[in-house]
C-alpha cells in the first residue's frame, strides 16, 4: 500500500516551469517526511492530470538515484502541458507523490524570421499592438511563444497571460534570444492578444535620452491544438497585427522611471469589441528584422513580484510633499491607489537615503533620478504600477498630493528573479542576524534575469569580479542552477571566437572591459559550485572548452607564469588603503598588488580545470593542468613570497591570505604566514580589515579554516569603522559598496552604493563553518553532506538550514552550560552525512543521545578547525549533547 506523505518534485531543478524546450527533461524529487533510503522508483508521465495513458511510465527501476532522472518517453509536443509523479520504494514503505507538472516550449525547429514585426517610431514611449485571433473550433489547448529583446506584456482578452514582469530575460541578443512561454485559454471565436512594448535594455538609450538606438520589436508564434487532435500554427505578420503609439505610457527607462498618463487609456485595447481606427492612432505593423541571435527558451525562473511591504513611516515635510520610508532597502517599485481630479500629476522620487528634512537623498545614485510619474483620469479609484523599470530604494517622495496617504494605499513591491529561497540562519547574536538578513535582501536585489551588482543607479550590470566571491553564498541561499546557467551562455556570448578572451560584465553592456580582469575566475568557480552543490555535470559540459580557452588566453599574457595584467584587483578597500587616483572613484587597493591577485587566481584557474577535467574523464587534461598549476604556483611563490620573513609582498593582509586560501603553502609557511596575517589584522589595525570585495571574504573564511574562529567571530561582528558592523550601526538592511557613509568623504559619494551584493559574499560562513553545513565535493549534489560547526566562544548558539535538491540539511548547536553541548542534526531522505561534533573546548568528551553515551562509536580527528569526534550518518534526525568529564 502507497504511503501519501510530502514529496517536493521539480523538473529541470525548477517547480512547476514552464518552457521546457529540451527533449529529455530531468525530474528531481526530495522530502522532509521520509526517512530513509530509497531502493527503487517508478516515474510517469501524462498528459492527464489523473495519470491516465502515459506517455512514458518507468516501470519499477532499482535504483537509488532521486536526482537529475531524465525522461525517456516517446517524444513531447510544444506548448503542452505534462503531469507526473514519482512513486518511491525503501526498505519498509512504498510512497507516492502528488501530481506535479510542467509546460513545454517549442520542441521542434521553427524559424522565426517571418515573424519579427513592430510599429514605426522612436520615441521613448511604449507601443501597444493587437493581435485579432479567429478561432473556428474548439480548442484543447494553446500556447503562444514571444521573442523580443524589448520588456513588454502580453494579454489574452484584456487579462495578462502570466504574472511574470520585466521580460525577457536580458542577453546579448546579436548572439542569444530568449523566448518565453505563455499558455493560453482560446475560446472559439473571436480572441485579442495584446502586447505592449517598452524600451527594456534592447532601446536603453531611447529611454534614457531619447536617441533611437533599436526598435520595439516582437516575434511571436501561437500554436493551438484543437480538440479534434489537428495542430495549427499562427505567426504575428503585417497582416494580422496592428499597433499605436498613444500610449499612456509615454516615458519608460529602465533607470529613470516611467511617466504613465492614464488620461490616454484606450480601454478595451486588448479585447474583442474594440473598435480601431487610423484616426485613434491604430495601423498596421511593419515587418522587422531579427537582433540576430540565435532563439531558445527562456529556461529559468521569471522575474517577478515575490513579495509586498507597508510603509514603516510616512513623513510629512514643509514643501507639501510626502516620504513613505519602507523600513528596508531593496529592489522593485511603488505601487500606488489614488483618487484625484483628471491631470493631477503625482511624481514619486525613490532613493536610499533621506535628507534630515525628509526629503530623499539621492547621491548614491551616481546621478540616476529615479522618478515614476502618474497622471489622474479622474474616474475614482485609480491604480499606479509600473511596467518597464524598477528601482533600488528604502525611501520614495510622492508630491502632488492633497492629503497624506494612508499607510495601505502604498505598497512595496519586492521583485527579482523567482527563484526559491533555500537556506536560514538564526544565532544567538543580533547583529549576525542582521548581517545575515542583509546578505539575503542585497541578493534578492540584484537578480534580474543577471547577477547585478545593484539596482539603484545607471549600471545594473553582471560583473565577473564580484561574481568570484558572491557566487557560493548566493547556492547556499538560493535555487539557481538555472538562472547561473543562463548567465553563463551570456559570459560565453562575449568570448573572443579567436583570442578567447571574455568581458568584465555580461551582457557586455554599459560598463567594464574586454578583456575581462583575470580575478573573473567566477566563470570556472560557478560551474564547479553548481555541480559540487548540484550534481549537475551539464554545466561542466557546457562551458569546459571556453573556460579553457579563457585559461590559455591568460596564459599567452604571461610572462613566466606572472600574468601582466588586472586593472581592479582586490577592489574596494577601505578609503586608507586605496589609491586615490584609480579608476572606480578610487577603488583600486595600494597595498594588494593587482598582478598578485591576477596570478593568484590563474593557479585557482588551472586547480579549478583540473577537478572539472577528472569528473568529465579528461584524463590527459587533468595531466596537463596539474603541471600548468605547479608552474603557475612555482613563478608566484619565486616572484611574490618573502621567505626570509614568510610573507608576501609588503605583507598586506590581501597579500598573505590569498595563499593560503589556495593552499599554496607547506605547513611551515602557513605557521609563518598566518602569524604575519593575524598579528596585522589584531593588533596593527586593531581587529579591523584592510582589504576589498574579495579577500575580505577570503581573510574570515581562513581564519575559520584554520581554527581561529573567535578572530573571524570579532571580524564579523565588530562595529567601528571599517567593518561590516559598522554599515549596521548606521541603519545599513542591505549590504554598502564600499565600507564608508557615502556623505562621510568627500568626492568618493560617486561610487557608493547602499545595495550592493559582493560586500556580503563573507556571508558563506554562516553556513559553512557557524551552522557547519557543507557541501561535499566528492559526493555533489548534496549527497553526502559535511556538518562541522566551527564555534567561536563568544557564541552560544545557532541554527542554520540548506535546502537541497533532496531535502533540508539542518544543524543546531547551543551551549546550555559551559560544560555541555546540544547538537541536532537533519539528514534528508537518501542522503548521508558526515557529522563532526567539536570537542575542542573539552578537556575530555561524553557524546549521549537520548541520555545514552555513544562515545565509542565516533572516530577523534583533528583538523585545523579544531577537534572533532567523527560519524557517517543515514537520512534521519540526530540529537547529541556533548559533555566535558
Amino acid at each position: 500500500m502507497s504511503k501519501k506523505v510530502q514529496i517536493d518534485c521539480v523538473c529541470e531543478m525548477m517547480e512547476d516551469p514552464i518552457g521546457i524546450d529540451c527533449p529529455s527533461p530531468r525530474f528531481s524529487w526530495m522530502s522532509d517526511s521520509i526517512v530513509d533510503q530509497q531502493k527503487a522508483y517508478r516515474l510517469m508521465v501524462s498528459q492527464w492530470k489523473e495519470m491516465e495513458f502515459p506517455v512514458w511510465d518507468s516501470g519499477i527501476v532499482n535504483s537509488s538515484q532521486s536526482h537529475l532522472v531524465p525522461y525517456e518517453g516517446e517524444r513531447l509536443e510544444s506548448g503542452t502541458r505534462y503531469y507526473y509523479q514519482v512513486t518511491i520504494i525503501c526498505e519498509n514503505a512504498v510512497y507516492t507523490s502528488g501530481t506535479n507538472k510542467f509546460f513545454t516550449g517549442i520542441v521542434e525547429e521553427r524559424d522565426w524570421d517571418p515573424f519579427w514585426i513592430g510599429g514605426a517610431g522612436v520615441r521613448n514611449h511604449s507601443y501597444l499592438i493587437r493581435w485579432p485571433v479567429k478561432i473556428r473550433k474548439p480548442v484543447k489547448t494553446a500556447a503562444a511563444f514571444v521573442a523580443s529583446p524589448n520588456y513588454y506584456l502580453l494579454s489574452l482578452n484584456g487579462r495578462l497571460c502570466r504574472d511574470v514582469r520585466l521580460n525577457n530575460a536580458r542577453t546579448e541578443y546579436s548572439k542569444t534570444m530568449l523566448y518565453e512561454t505563455y499558455p493560453l485559454r482560446l475560446e472559439q471565436g473571436e480572441n485579442v492578444l495584446g502586447i505592449e512594448i517598452g524600451n527594456g535594455w534592447h532601446a536603453l538609450e531611447l529611454g534614457e535620452r531619447g536617441i533611437a538606438k533599436g526598435e520595439h520589436i516582437v516575434a511571436i508564434q501561437v500554436r493551438i491544438e484543437f480538440e479534434d487532435h489537428t495542430v495549427e500554427w499562427y505567426g504575428s505578420s503585417p497582416d494580422n497585427c496592428f499597433y499605436t503609439d498613444r500610449v499612456p505610457d509615454i516615458r519608460n527607462s529602465i533607470y529613470g522611471g516611467e511617466t504613465y498618463d492614464a488620461r490616454l487609456e484606450q480601454a478595451g485595447w486588448d479585447s474583442t469589441g474594440f473598435f480601431m481606427t487610423e484616426t485613434m492612432g491604430w495601423h498596421r505593423v511593419f515587418q522587422q528584422d531579427s537582433p540576430g541571435g540565435i532563439i531558445r527558451s527562456q529556461m529559468m525562473e521569471p522575474i517577478r513580484v515575490m513579495e509586498e511591504i507597508k510603509p514603516k513611516e510616512i513623513y510629512e515635510s514643509g514643501d507639501g510633499s510626502y516620504t513613505v520610508d519602507f523600513g528596508q532597502n531593496f529592489a522593485g517599485w511603488m505601487r500606488l491607489m489614488v483618487w484625484g481630479e483628471r491631470g493631477r500629476v503625482i511624481s514619486m522620487r525613490f532613493a536610499e537615503l533621506m535628507n534630515e528634512d525628509c526629503s530623499v537623498n539621492e547621491c548614491s545614485l551616481n546621478g540616476n533620478h529615479a522618478v515614476d510619474c502618474y497622471i489622474c483620469k479622474g474616474e475614482g479609484t485609480e491604480i499606479f504600477e509600473p511596467r518597464f523599470t524598477y528601482h533600488g530604494f528604502r525611501y520614495v517622495q510622492i508630491t502632488g498630493l492633497d492629503a497624506k496617504p494612508a499607510s495601505e494605499h502604498l505598497t512595496g513591491c519586492v521583485v527579482y528573479s523567482s527563484v526559491k529561497y533555500i537556506g536560514g540562519f538564526h544565532s544567538d547574536n543580533n547583529l549576525l542576524n542582521r548581517f545575515y538578513q542583509s546578505v539575503i535582501w542585497s541578493e534578492k536585489s540584484n537578480l534580474y534575469s543577471v547577477p547585478t551588482d545593484c539596482p539603484q543607479r545607471a549600471e545594473r550590470v553582471g560583473w565577473l569580479n564580484d561574481m568570484t566571491v558572491r557566487n557560493e553564498c548566493a547556492l547556499y541561499n538560493f535555487r539557481l542552477p538555472q538562472f547561473y546557467r543562463k548567465w553563463m551562455g551570456d559570459i560565453r556570448d562575449t568570448q573572443g571566437n579567436t583570442s578567447g578572451a571574455i568581458s568584465d560584465t555580461a551582457p557586455f553592456c554599459r560598463m567594464g572591459q574586454k578583456p575581462a580582469d583575470p580575478v573573473s575566475t567566477s566563470f570556472l568557480l560557478i560551474p564547479w559550485n553548481v555541480y559540487c552543490l548540484y550534481g549537475d555535470r551539464k554545466i561542466l559540459e557546457e562551458n569546459y572548452e571556453a573556460c579553457k580557452r579563457w585559461v590559455s588566453y591568460l596564459d599567452r599574457h604571461s610572462d613566466n607564469g606572472i600574468v601582466r595584467y588586472s586593472p581592479m584587483g582586490d577592489w574596494a578597500s577601505p578609503k586608507k588603503w586605496c589609491d586615490d587616483r584609480s579608476i572606480g572613484a578610487g577603488a583600486v587597493s595600494r597595498i594588494t598588488p593587482t598582478v598578485f591577485m591576477a596570478t593568484g587566481f590563474q593557479y585557482y584557474n588551472y586547480v579549478l580545470l583540473g577537478k572539472m577535467a577528472k569528473v568529465l574523464g579528461e584524463q590527459s587534461d587533468v595531466c596537463l593542468f596539474e603541471k600548468k598549476a605547479r608552474k603557475v604556483k612555482t613563478a608566484f611563490m619565486q616572484h611574490f613570497y618573502n621567505s626570509r620573513h614568510g610573507y608576501f609582498c609588503n605583507n598586506s593582509q590581501g597579500c598573505n591570505v590569498f595563499p593560503l586560501y589556495l593552499h599554496m603553502l607547506q605547513h611551515e609557511e602557513e605557521q609563518q604566514v598566518l602569524e604575519h596575517l593575524l598579528k596585522d589584522i589584531m593588533e596593527t589595525n586593531k581587529c579591523h580589515l584592510t582589504t576589498g570585495n574579495l579577500c575580505s571574504r577570503y581573510v574570515v573564511e581562513t581564519l575559520f579554516q584554520y581554527g581561529y574562529a573567535d578572530e573571524a567571530f570579532a571580524l564579523l561582528t565588530q562595529t567601528s569603522y571599517p567593518s561590516w558592523g559598522y554599515m549596521f550601526e548606521h541603519g545599513a538592511t542591505t549590504m554598502w559598496e564600499r565600507w564608508e557613509m557615502v556623505e562621510s568623504y568627500e568626492g568618493y559619494s560617486k561610487m557608493a552604493s547602499f545595495n550592493h551584493a559582493m560586500t556580503g559574499a563573507v556571508g558563506v560562513c554562516f553556513h559553512k563553518y557557524l551552522a557547519g553545513i557543507r557541501a561535499d565535493e566528492n559526493e555533489p549534489g548534496f549527497q553526502n553532506a559535511i556538518i562541522r560547526p566551527v564555534i567561536p566562544r563568544k557564541l552560544r548558539h545557532v541554527e542554520g538550514k540548506v535546502e537541497s535538491i533532496h531535502g533540508n540539511f539542518k544543524c543546531r548547536w547551543e551551549f546550555e552550560s559551559d560544560n555541555r553541548l546540544k547538537m541536532a542534526v537533519q539528514i534528508p531522505f537518501n542522503c548521508t552525512a558526515d557529522i563532526y561534533l567539536p570537542v575542542g573546548w573539552c578537556s575530555q568528551a561524553m557524546v549521549m543521545t537520548g541520555g545514552i553515551s555513544v562515545t565509542e562509536e565516533f572516530e577523534k580527528v583533528s583538523l585545523d578547525e579544531g577537534d572533532y569526534l567523527h560519524r557517517n550518518y543515514m537520512a534521519g534526525r540526530y540529537a547529541f549533547e556533548v559533555v566535558s568529564v
